[in-house]
């Protein structure tokens, strides 16, 4: 199979570019030729600064459904795999006149997650959102509370396959952990931080616990949400537990994860009016061998992982003596980050991943070919 793997995705150093890059290595693992169309390699071609800020998302979308085109017609690829961009006549435009089937990804109800923001991609999914839709040949969605939803907006007439995110566990090296004392408990979370992260609840909580043990917050990312959680802190007056690193990679993020207990995972993802989430993140905490926090299930981990707190999915306050609790069993078990690398080696790896991609496209082309 030969397939034309479709990213508008404007940079590579996220959480979102490195799933990009897994993906297509998980395909070529399974022996599938993969034909890059990436928005992040137009915009590394320009060689001025200037010429890449300049770069509109429209002139930039543009672009790049240009070269969709003339990469169908010189390589011949027999499938478009996609992540969504959102509902917009561009794209719209590039659905009805491929002359192959288009497969997209869905990460996320989208209308549900722009409502909230009312900008011009809200109104362009509400009113495009059904005709795109109905151009598209099948969905993959990372819950089946998304799948669901990208079938009903579609009208009930195509194919879908639900596939959870995963990780190219290589890409991240084991953890050493620390030893938890009793006294000291370092939280940890890496994230391009938004408001459905709901890490607001965590902080809460910290300002109303009154017990003995000293907890530390590490905040390792950027993001529109960072500000606002500043400000929260400070009012809470707890800027010596709270502190906020900014964006890390490499050798410097990893170190973080070696003095560091339990990971913090989205606390927030009703906000998006979700019950399920496929975070990437909380893969990455597995790879790493760190336990972690979230608020949501998500089939990768089933209610008897060891390693995942689940709290509510609610606006309450995160109970830091139940993190605290937590913190006590799982690092009691000094083989913790091993059998964590472990499970998302044997269940998370995106050559595994990609394998159902491989035959969902398999059967998309057969239904379009009939």
């Amino acid at each position: 199979m030969k397939v034309l793997y479709l990213n508008f995705l404007r940079q590579t150093n996220t959480g979102v570019g490195k799933k990009t890059i897994a993906q297509i290595k998980g395909l070529r693992a399974n022996e599938v030729e993969v034909v890059e169309v990436l928005a992040s390699q137009l915009l590394e071609g320009c060689q001025q600064l200037r010429s890449r800020r300049l770069m509109t998302t429209y002139k930039l979308r543009k672009r790049v459904i240009s070269l969709c085109f003339e990469k169908i017609r010189t390589e011949y690829p027999e499938v478009v795999y996609c992540r969504f961009p959102g509902s917009d006549f561009s794209f719209y435009y590039f659905v009805r006149r491929s002359p192959i089937p288009v497969i997209t990804e869905h990460n996320t109800v989208e209308i549900l997650e722009r409502r909230q923001h009312r900008d011009l991609r809200y109104f362009s999914e509400l009113f495009l959102g059904k005709a795109v839709r109905k151009k598209i040949n099948g969905f993959v969605g990372m819950t089946r509370e998304i799948t669901e939803h990208q079938q009903r907006r579609a009208g009930g007439t195509k194919i879908c396959l639900v596939n959870g995110n995963g990780i190219d566990v290589n890409s991240v090296p084991l953890r050493t952990p620390p030893v938890f004392d009793g006294k000291n408990l370092d939280l940890l979370c890496v994230a391009q931080v938004a408001k459905w992260h709901g890490l607001d609840r965590l902080i809460k909580g910290m300002a109303e616990y009154k017990g003995d043990v000293n907890v530390r917050f590490h905040v390792v990312g950027d993001g529109s949400e960072v500000s606002n959680l500043k400000k929260l802190v400070w009012d809470l007056r707890i800027d010596d537990s709270v502190f906020f690193h900014g964006f890390k990679t490499g050798k410097e993020l990893s170190e973080f994860f070696d003095k560091c207990h339990i990971a913090i995972g989205s606390l927030g993802i009703h906000r998006k009016g979700l019950t399920e989430t496929s975070e990437l993140k909380v893969r990455e905490y597995c790879a790493r061998g760190i336990p972690f926090v979230c608020s949501v299930p998500d089939s990768d981990f089933a209610e008897e992982f060891q390693y995942t707190l689940r709290v509510l999915s609610s606006e309450e306050t995160i109970d830091i003596a139940g993190v605290i609790s937590f913190a006590e069993k799982v690092c009691s078990d000094k083989t913790h980050s091993q059998r964590m690398r472990e499970y998302a080696a044997d269940n998370l790896c995106w050559s595994t991943k990609m394998t159902k991609v491989i035959e969902f496209c398999d059967r998309v082309l057969k239904m379009h070919s009939e």
